[in-house]
């Protein structure tokens, strides 16, 4: 967000790009440091001491699609000093700056997102946020053999040809606090959980297999195509199957990286044998296969556990607390700060749905007391005194 601060100083900033720093400036500590910088850039200059940051900040609240001439007036004279300024509390800032130079006269071809926005990334690098509540048809180059339309929460590819051999990938992101689903080129449905990115192919035109790139969580529905096996690719673990449902876990704050069958069967290999066709161990129904500090385990368990995220539901069973928090961070979007150690290795057992952080706590406090407290966008958890 800095870069779009020195844009609207530097009075380059194009009117998509307003509308973003429109909705970062929400938050109250945004807004303290936006109205810092314009202050500092008043003491700059004198001249400028009658420039009102607050009735610039609520300028750019009012005004969603405001020109660059009308920016200008906002600014007047301070757009000769941002760069000075801009330079001194930052190398970022720097950088930019002498870029800014050289490239005054082009503009982004894709909006910049939020964090908390789901975000697919084209082939050719280009972005398209995704909200939940529209439905439309997503552009892709010309000639292309798919259309992807969203319907939704929901993004769906659908093949129109088979001319195009070309292995174009898409990579869907999906933040905390959200959930979305996506039905690939070859049937495939694939629900993804929050704070995970799928990296998938426009269409599957690699006659050996179906790949696709996984760190999260999802679950997977393979439509069943007994010549192109579908691969499920994660850092730890490769899963390999030819039509199935099933669960891959694998996010970068988690000891484990795990799959879960419901129905069919799959092969689950370690990536350094991927080339290897006789590696890997397959797993039924039911049966769990984990990778955990290097170690490489299959177990019975409890399906609906693993898959009751799918439909909204926070599924602890006997579960360690630390191991809880870091759901609840990707369910509710917070961030949680546990300084009740002891807290950490008490175990819960419980099912939430439609329920507020608050109240899945207070539940929790039934059990072990301990005493917290919201703030925003995060959550302390200190000992009962």
């Amino acid at each position: 967000m800095k870069t779009l601060v020195l844009k609207l100083l530097a009075n380059t900033i194009s009117e998509e790009e307003l509308s973003t720093l429109k909705i970062w400036l929400q938050k109250p500590e945004n807004r303290a440091y936006f109205k810092d910088i314009i202050e500092t850039n008043q003491e700059l200059d004198l001249s400028l001491k009658d420039i009102d940051s607050e009735k610039a900040y609520r300028r750019i609240l009012e005004e969603t699609t405001v020109k660059a001439s009308t920016i200008h007036k906002i600014f007047g004279p301070l757009f000769k000093y941002a760069a000075i300024f801009l330079l001194a509390i930052g190398t970022s800032f720097y950088i930019y700056s002498t870029a800014s130079d050289n490239k005054s006269n082009t503009k982004s071809t894709s909006p910049i997102p939020s964090p908390s926005e789901i975000t697919l990334e084209r082939g050719d690098g280009s972005l398209e946020i995704l909200n939940e509540k529209n439905s439309k048809t997503i552009s892709v180059k010309i000639g292309s053999p798919v259309v992807i339309k969203q319907e939704k929460n929901k993004l769906k590819y659908e093949s129109v040809s088979n001319n195009n051999n070309e292995l174009i990938y898409n990579t869907l992101k999906v933040p905390f606090g959200k959930r979305f689903e996506i039905e690939l080129s070859d049937g495939t449905v694939v629900q993804i959980n929050a704070g995970t990115k799928l990296k998938y192919p426009v269409t599957f035109s690699d006659p050996k297999s179906r790949d696709v790139f996984l760190e999260g969580e999802a679950f997977f529905k393979v439509q069943e195509n007994s010549d192109h096996p579908f691969i499920v690719h994660t850092k730890k673990m490769n899963v390999r199957v030819l039509g199935t449902k099933f669960n891959v876990s694998s996010y970068e704050n988690d000891d484990t990286t795990s799959a879960v069958l419901l129905e069919g069967s799959v092969k689950v290999i370690k990536p350094n044998e991927k080339d290897n066709l006789d590696a890997g161990t397959i797993i039924s129904p039911k049966q769990q296969a984990a990778i955990q500090n290097g170690e490489f385990s299959i177990q019975e368990v409890d399906v609906q556990k693993y898959i009751a995220w799918t439909q909204g539901i926070l599924y602890f069973d006997n579960d360690r607390f630390s191991d809880i928090m870091k759901e609840l961070e990707r369910h509710y979007n917070i961030k949680i700060l546990n300084n009740y150690q002891e807290l950490n290795s008490v175990r819960y057992t419980g099912t939430f749905q439609y329920k507020t952080i608050s109240q899945v706590l207070e539940v929790f406090k039934r059990n072990t007391k301990f005493e917290y407290k919201l703030n925003n966008e995060s959550i302390t958890i200190e000992p009962s005194i």
